[in-house]
């Protein structure tokens, strides 16, 4: 799609609510354009347009999370962690891949790892996000930064070596702008795609849900 046809849908609610609304194909094929950068204010802006196009309140249901907790993490306004970028994407029947960067927006290979590397943390990263399991992701984000040469990695993504052993050494729950500043650096991106279909009843419009029968009506 193009960028003037995400402009277009982005300035109206109601369009955008008809779009991704039980649609996990037109949701990953989005984030995967506002992700293919690694730009942090891209990837936030689509995970919170996504939300709000959704019926907010069973989403939050789907996603395990309280409506305020899923309002104030997608909201655009912070930076989200990676369990509750999880859990969305659980709820939207979507996951995310690690896949190259494209070769014309890559640097050069960095000296401090084979260039043919990466291909091999794509690869790990992809399994630990398979399954939108929060402990798995993490550990696969431990073992792709750990078994690097951490202080060239850290300088290439613009992290103080502390800290990047404190946020990927596997104890912590990562930010998403700290995730995507190591992809950058390792030349890989996120790629979103949709899930086989799961069964189960599609989500009602914009609004709360309906309540069900009552005493009185049966």
């Amino acid at each position: 799609m193009t960028g003037n046809r995400w402009a277009m849908l982005t300035s109206n609610k109601a369009i955008l609510a008809d779009f991704f609304r039980d649609n996990p194909a037109a949701i990953a094929r989005y984030l995967s354009e506002k992700m293919k950068e690694n730009d942090f204010d891209a990837a936030k802006t689509g995970l919170s347009l996504v939300m709000q196009a959704q019926n907010v309140q069973m989403l939050a249901r789907d996603a395990g999370l309280r409506r305020d907790a899923l309002y104030r993490t997608f909201g655009g306004r912070i930076d989200p962690q990676l369990s509750r970028i999880l859990r969305l994407f659980d709820a939207l029947n979507v996951q995310a891949c690690v896949v190259r960067a494209d070769p014309s927006e890559a640097h050069s290979a960095p000296s401090w790892t084979a260039p043919d590397a990466f291909e091999g943390f794509a690869k790990r990263l992809t399994q630990g996000f398979a399954s939108n399991r929060f402990e798995e992701a993490v550990l696969a984000l431990k073992e792709a930064v750990l078994s690097q040469n951490v202080s060239a990695l850290a300088r290439e993504a613009g992290i103080e070596r502390r800290s990047m052993y404190k946020t990927f050494g596997g104890a912590v729950d990562p930010n998403l702008s700290r995730i995507l500043k190591v992809l950058a650096a390792m030349q890989l991106r996120l790629l979103v795609v949709p899930l086989p279909h799961r069964s189960g009843l599609p989500r009602p419009k914009l609004g709360r849900p309906p309540k069900g029968p009552t005493a009185k009506d049966a």
